[in-house]
């Protein structure tokens, strides 16, 4: 770019003869005669004025003026020198001629030619030339040699060129110098220099090299430049030197900064500063001569445009916005930036977002620098920690939108996490990622506990201790994280041992962790100020979603007046039920009578105090009790979902707790009957081993010596006796846990305790003297009924041995005239099956005695205790064989109520069971135990199959198995026909098929 080159300019030589009074004009030009007019209005245009006196100091000849002249289809430039001459016009006026060449901008704008570039191509050429042709004109550019020559001029005329300041210094005053005067360029008025009288002709020039080369270099395509203006008004140039007391200019002093107005030319002027304090000024200028599109300066819009370009911030923002960006663009553009600059601008957020996403890439290191500097700055920084909180939570959600797993997850947070610690900005990160704690914020909460829990306590807050301090200040996000790793045990400990709940300075909602730490540092629960009796249940809950009985014993020892207050508090401070009701005292609604009997309830009726539902895994509290992620994995619920507003525990969270996991109060079986009671759930009493009950009667002791139990130990030891009271009776350990119940400080409640045992001595000396009636007459009928058999067996050996003696009589006298035909039967022939019945029933028939109860009473057993439906069917099948029979109403009652209870597989069961017992064991015939099966659906249907309760036999369902039955057996007639059909027409598989006439071959063809 710097090698010499040739252009061709036109020119025109404009003055007057010697010894003539004509006007100036253009005396000779390229082209002749014809081309004289056009150069005229180019000269004229071009006129810098009337020229000084030949023996002025200051503002001496020659005069140069350079002007961009833009046409449609071609740039040109025009140069005018007007010099001295010795000649004399017929007034005896001095001459003053006018050199005026016009060059094609193409190859200026190609080289990046200069004004100083410029002059030393025109100086050693003289006018007029001896012939009209355009004129060669040798370029040697410089790149930068007139802008440097310009700014040492003006650092020469910095604090009035004394010296008293640096060579570096005045340099740069010089910078800022030439930039304000390319900013007042934008404003539109004329910009004259003052200051510089006695600088020559390619100083000046060079001075204009130095403000025109900070602005775009398609900016000199339009451009009016002049070494000096006579000081008229309405000079012809945009920029020049000239007097102070130009009219219609804005005057500035070489060397004195001026004040650029504010609008665009101050953008300009402080964009500019900005991009060669960051990029460096040989960067910017470079830069600036490489826009070499035509732009006029009142174009603001393009030329910030183009410093914008140059300046990688913006290039940056523009990237991102086109959607271009990359690793190297966005660190460039963060690297720009100064510190604490743009701090509030969205341009600035979105490429900090872009870089925090770039960082964590395997080519994105050199993002950390930039990362670093803008986060440790005490203006950028707390920006920079909200994008960075923002961007964990964004992995977070993105991972549960794509169905990403947790491995591809956690990478991501560990990348991101990493920065965190190289900043040291875990605790203001820590503070932001729960949002404003409002209820808007339960989405934006679950993704903060989801990604806490995939990084882990030794990645958080292990450690650190302004992390575990932000971690003791986010209650609700630790308190939720706490809940999620609850399931888990070892990783619940995980987390409890940085937080350290048993610490002096630990926080009281904290501190009430401390039961599920090491033993020594339980006591921190009972330091004030004491934990709430909200945090006695979210430590509660913890423990049963862990499944640690152990746990949860400690955790209602150390907790229980906080336990107590909620399980006892008053109906006002409730939570309003499903119903709308509020919530009051439990014991008000007891399930038992004053006696210890369960209280009856009417079908189709619940109340929701009595009858809680059983959750899989109890909630945390404070959330809806059917949210549809509370039974949820912990690892595989879904992070948005989960959390919830925290809301103030009642009652119906420790009853919904003590009814997720009876297993979970193994270990403290008797403060958790207590707090049932207490909360309106039925006890459920010790394990009936010795051990258990010791520990359960000791536990007693100790629950009934607190003082605030003493309203309601009456009801308490009603409530707790049942379970012991209840049958079965006489279990191991009973006698200990009566004992126990016995010594309860309540006269009142141990005399009523004393009265309801003695009761059930009492009932049980009256069932155990029944029982033994009842063995007693078994065992009777038992003897009767082998006596019976034996003389069944008897009687048939001596028909088996009469029948053999008459054969062999026979035998003997076969002349005797004894017929088999005649003569009496033999008496063994009655205890043949019955004819059309198979054999007679066991009981109830014509050769038995007795009532025939014994086999009756085991058919009632066995419906009362819901037998299985092949032993009722074994049971009831004797009875079937006469069913107008009084034994044969009762067995079909007694099956009634069997079918009222039993489950819906038994009902189907049950005469499939029936119709096999007749047809095996009674020997009955298919058409007989047929009509016996529909007599029995014929009665239930006619409403006679029930006894005086009005349960048993239910019509519906008996003709709806009718109807299945009937159903299958017409299925099986219409295959059978249909196979019948196609056996018909050869279509049944296996048959060969015949041939027919149309498949026989023909000769005629």
């Amino acid at each position: 770019m710097n090698d010499a080159f040739t252009v061709e300019a036109l020119w025109a030589w404009y003055g007057k003869k010697a010894g003539s009074l004509a006007e100036y004009d253009v005396m000779r030009c390229t082209g002749g005669a014809p081309r004289r007019a056009m150069f005229s209005e180019y000269v004229i245009a071009a006129s810098l004025g009337n020229p000084p006196a030949a023996a002025a100091v200051q503002d001496r000849l020659p005069w140069i003026s350079v002007m961009g002249l833009p046409f449609p289809d071609q740039l040109w430039t025009g140069i005018s020198v007007m010099e001295t001459s010795t000649l004399r016009d017929g007034a005896n006026r001095a001459v003053t001629p006018t050199r005026y060449m016009l060059i094609d901008s193409t190859e200026l704008v190609h080289r990046r030619v200069e004004y100083t570039t410029l002059w030393d191509a025109v100086t050693p050429v003289r006018l007029p030339p001896e012939h009209d042709e355009s004129i060669l004109l040798e370029v040697s550019p410089q790149a930068g040699e007139g802008l440097a020559e310009g700014l040492d001029t003006i650092a020469d005329h910095v604090h009035g060129g004394t010296g008293t300041a640096g060579t570096g210094e005045r340099r740069e005053e010089a910078v800022d110098w030439a930039v304000s005067v390319a900013a007042l360029l934008l404003c539109g008025h004329p910009v004259v220099v003052t200051g510089g009288g006695r600088l020559g002709a390619r100083a000046r020039l060079a001075v204009f090299d130095a403000v025109v080369g900070l602005l775009p270099y398609g900016v000199r395509s339009g451009l009016r430049v002049g070494s000096c203006v006579d000081g008229g008004d309405k000079p012809p140039t945009q920029l020049a030197f000239g007097p102070e007391h130009t009219p219609s200019a804005r005057c500035v002093r070489l060397g004195t900064p001026p004040q650029v107005p504010a609008g665009p030319p101050e953008d300009y002027r402080r964009q500019l500063t900005r991009l060669i304090e960051v990029v460096g000024f040989d960067a910017v200028t470079a830069g600036l001569r490489g826009l070499d599109a035509p732009v006029a300066p009142a174009d603001h819009g393009a030329l910030l445009g183009a410093l914008g370009r140059l300046d990688p911030f913006r290039a940056a923002v523009s990237a991102v916005e086109a959607g271009k960006q990359s690793v190297r663009v966005v660190a460039e553009g963060l690297n720009s930036l100064t510190d604490g600059e743009d701090t509030d601008s969205d341009d600035f957020l979105r490429l900090v977002e872009w870089g925090i996403a770039y960082a964590v890439e395997p080519g994105g290191r050199e993002l950390h620098e930039a990362l670093h500097r803008h986060w440790t700055h005490e203006r950028t920084g707390p920006r920079v920690s909200a994008l960075m909180a923002e961007a964990l939570l964004n992995v977070v959600l993105s991972g549960a939108r794509h169905a990403m797993d947790s491995t591809s997850c956690r990478a991501r947070l560990d990348a991101l996490w990493r920065l965190v610690e190289q900043c040291r900005k875990e605790a203001e990160v820590l503070r932001l990622l729960p949002g404003s704690g409002q209820p808007a914020d339960g989405r934006r909460l679950g993704c903060a506990v989801e990604c806490l829990r995939l990084l882990g306590p030794d990645r958080v807050a292990d450690g650190r201790a302004d992390a575990v301090r932000a971690l003791r200040d986010t209650r609700r996000l630790t308190l939720e994280v706490l809940a999620r790793v609850s399931a888990d045990p070892a990783r619940l400990v995980a987390w409890l041992t940085p937080l350290a709940p048993d610490a002096p300075e630990a926080p009281a909602w904290l501190r009430a962790w401390a039961v599920l730490s090491v033993r020594e540092a339980r006591r921190a629960s009972r330091a004030e100020p004491r934990p709430t009796a909200e945090d006695a249940v979210h430590v509660l809950t913890a423990t049963v979603r862990a499944h640690r009985p152990d746990w949860a014993a400690e955790a209602v020892g150390w907790l229980w007046p906080q336990l107590y207050a909620v399980a006892t508090e008053p109906g006002d401070g409730g939570r309003p039920d499903e119903d709308g009701a509020t919530f009051r005292l439990p014991f008000l609604n007891r399930n038992r009578n004053r006696d210890g009997s369960r209280k009856s309830s009417s079908a189709g009726t619940s109340d929701a105090l009595d009858m809680p539902d059983m959750l899989e895994i109890p909630k945390t509290p404070g959330r809806p009790p059917g949210s549809p992620n509370s039974a949820a994995p912990a690892d595989r619920a879904d992070p948005v979902a989960l959390v919830a507003p925290f809301g103030p525990p009642d009652a119906r969270t420790v009853r919904d707790l003590l009814a997720a996991d009876p297993e979970a109060w193994r270990h403290c079986r008797a403060s958790a009957d207590v707090l049932s009671c207490l909360v309106g759930l039925p006890p459920v009493g010790p394990p009936w081993r010795e051990e258990a009950c010791l520990a359960y009667a000791r536990s007693l002791h100790q629950i009934f010596r607190d003082g605030s139990l003493a309203p309601f130990l009456e009801l308490l030891v009603d409530e707790l006796a049942g379970p012991v009271l209840d049958e079965p009776w006489a279990q191991e350990g009973e006698s200990i846990v009566l004992e126990a119940l016995l010594q309860v400080p309540h006269e009142a409640a141990a005399a009523n305790l004393r009265r309801r045992v003695a009761a059930r001595d009492e009932e049980r000396r009256r069932r155990q003297a029944a029982q033994e009636r009842e063995r007693a007459v078994h065992a009777q009928r038992l003897s009767e009924r082998e006596a019976a058999h034996n003389a069944h067996l008897r009687a048939a050996r001596q028909a088996q041995e009469s029948q053999a003696a008459q054969k062999a009589a026979l035998e003997r006298h076969p002349g005797t005239g004894l017929a088999t035909g005649t003569g009496p039967r033999p008496a063994a022939a009655g205890t043949g099956p019955h004819a059309g019945h198979g054999r007679p029933p066991v009981l109830g028939g014509p050769g038995r005695t007795g009532d025939g109860s014994g086999p009756l009473e085991d058919l009632a057993r066995a419906a009362t205790h819901v037998g299985s439906s092949r032993d009722v069917a074994a049971m009831w099948a004797p009875f079937t064989l006469d069913l107008e029979s009084a034994a044969g109403r009762q067995a079909l009652e007694a099956a009634g109520r069997w079918w009222e209870k039993a489950q819906d597989e038994e009902r189907a069961a049950l005469f499939g069971h029936l119709e096999r017992a007749l047809l095996t064991e009674h020997q009955c015939s298919i058409d007989v135990t047929a009509d016996i099966l529909h007599e029995i659906r014929r009665l239930v249907m006619a409403g006679r199959a029930s006894g005086h309760s009005g349960g048993g036999w239910q019509a519906g369902p008996v003709l709806r198995e009718a109807k299945r039955d009937l159903r299958a057996r017409r299925s099986r007639v219409r295959e059978l026909r249909w196979i019948r059909l196609m056996a018909h027409v050869n279509l049944v598989p296996g048959t060969p098929r015949k041939p027919k006439k149309w498949n026989r071959g023909s000769t005629a063809r």
